[in-house]
This record gives C-alpha cells, sequence and structure tokens, in this order.
C-alpha cells in the first residue's frame, strides 16, 4: 500500500476521530469484529496481521475437530496481545498425506490407521490448491498494507506443515526481509509434559485445555484398555496422573512466548517503509 492509498484511508475517520477507538477499555484483535477506523488504527500502530490456519479434523473423542485452528487461533490472540496487530479468522481447509490401511483401501490422515472415515474429517482439499489459496491470502494481507505476516498452523501434516514454510520462503525472498514467519503453534509446548504423545495425545489436549476447557470431556474418551483410533492417549497416565487445566495453560503459554519471539525478531529486523 502506497502513502496516497494511506492517506485516503485515514480521510475516511475525519468526522470521527475524536470519538474513542475503544468505549469499554477493551482492544479487540480478531479482525472479523473490528470496525474499519479500529483496523487501520492497529494497523497503524502495529502492521503485523496473524493468520491461523487449522484443519477440522478427529481428535479421538474427547476432544473437538476444530482442535488445529483453535489451537492456531487462541495462541495467536495471546501473541497478538502482546506484540501488537491484528488476527485473521482461521481457516479450516488443509491437507493431509495419503497411505495404505490395513484393510488395503487407500485413504488419509487420521482414516488411514483408523481403517475407515472417521466423523468430522472435512477438510482436506487438493495440495496445488492449498499452496495457490495461502499464496494467495499472504498476497493480498500484504496488498492490506500489513509487513509482517505469522503463518501459524495448528494442523500437522507434513503437507501442511510444508506448504506454509515453502510460501514464507517464497515470499521472504522477494520481499528482502522476514515478512512471513511461519510456525507450527504447538511446536514450543512439545516435550513439556512427560509422555507427551502426538496427534489428540497429552500435549495436544493440554494446549486446547488451556484455550478451551468447556470443549473437553474425557467421559467421551474410550473405556481403559481399549484402544484409542487416529490418535495417542490422552486419558489419565498411570504415572503422570489426569491432565488438568494448569497443565494447559503451561503448555500455551509456552507456545505464546515461542510466537511472541520470532514475531518480534521479524518486527525489529523489519526495514524502513
Amino acid at each position: 500500500m502506497n502513502e496516497k492509498d494511506r492517506i485516503s484511508q485515514d480521510a475516511l475517520f475525519t468526522h470521527s476521530r475524536e470519538l474513542p477507538l475503544w468505549p469499554d477499555g477493551v482492544i479487540e484483535r480478531r479482525l472479523e469484529l473490528l470496525r474499519p477506523r479500529q483496523i487501520v488504527a492497529l494497523r497503524n500502530e502495529c502492521p503485523v496481521i496473524y493468520l491461523p490456519v487449522g484443519a477440522l479434523e478427529w481428535h479421538e473423542r474427547h476432544m473437538p475437530v476444530g482442535t488445529d485452528g483453535m489451537t492456531a487461533h487462541g495462541i495467536s490472540l495471546r501473541a497478538a496481545a502482546v506484540t501488537g496487530g491484528v488476527v485473521y479468522p482461521p481457516l479450516f481447509w488443509g491437507v493431509d498425506d495419503f497411505g495404505v490401511s490395513e484393510s488395503g483401501e487407500i485413504r488419509s490422515g487420521m482414516d488411514i490407521p483408523a481403517d475407515m472415515p472417521l466423523p468430522g474429517n472435512i477438510f482436506r482439499i487438493g495440495h496445488d490448491t492449498y499452496g495457490q489459496l495461502i499464496t494467495e491470502a499472504v498476497a493480498e494481507v500484504f496488498r492490506a498494507g500489513y509487513r509482517v505476516v505469522a503463518l501459524v498452523t495448528g494442523h500437522g501434516a507434513k503437507g501442511q506443515t510444508h506448504t506454509i514454510y515453502k510460501v514464507a520462503r517464497a515470499r521472504n525472498n522477494a520481499a528482502g526481509y522476514r515478512a512471513v514467519v511461519p510456525m507450527e503453534a504447538y511446536a514450543p509446548a512439545m516435550g513439556i509434559l512427560p509422555d507427551g504423545g502426538g496427534h489428540a495425545g497429552r500435549s495436544e489436549t493440554a494446549l486446547i485445555l488451556g484455550l478451551h476447557p468447556e470443549l473437553v470431556d474425557f467421559r467421551e474418551s474410550p473405556p481403559s484398555g481399549e484402544p484409542v483410533l487416529g490418535g495417542s492417549d490422552a486419558r489419565a497416565h498411570p504415572v503422570h496422573g489426569p491432565l488438568t487445566v494448569a497443565d494447559g495453560n503451561r503448555l500455551v503459554q509456552a507456545a505464546v512466548d515461542g510466537l511472541v519471539a520470532r514475531v518480534r525478531d521479524a518486527i525489529d529486523k523489519m526495514p524502513p517503509a
């Protein structure tokens, strides 16, 4: 965005400039809830936008299918409260990897070990389509005047992670600075809990406990001794006990700290406009 366009945007709010931006004193950073004057004010203060991406995917029976996008979005919101900037609504379309299940069926993602189409898995689009979508989304927010994009994925499929890093590398090479900051939302929290597990395991469950504890219901988990499907076991550990909201808060804070550090580094190294 050039200076002429910025001046034109600012002129839209001449008549309301003296009105309070935040009548209740609370700064909102969810882009979809902001009025245009608030958007411009936040962008002028800090030209950073967070783009959280995820999937609608089975996360065993105790967790919501929106876990990936909700994790990316929740961690982005908390990071933006520290760094400044705004947060785009989470994108729940994504990609997964294909394989052959035990029965010989070609399936993808968590459907492979489960050997069935698991309920809630409604997110898969083609890798090329997804790459084009993320590329154009990033280009769009730069056209809107943002100068640093935090591209945060909560979905850990190799194809999705590869795509956001590939898009970031291409944009950064073209911009000549670290304009796009890619990150797996959960990465800084991994390894904190003993026996943290993988998909839908203790660590991922703890992150949702820290962000949306009302959406986790361990009563929905299969009985002890019955194997879980397409995920890791997040039931009470025989040594480490049950997961708690305190565990979740600890992991969420670690994830937020990791994202804040990366975004602040990009802001510090951002060239003059």
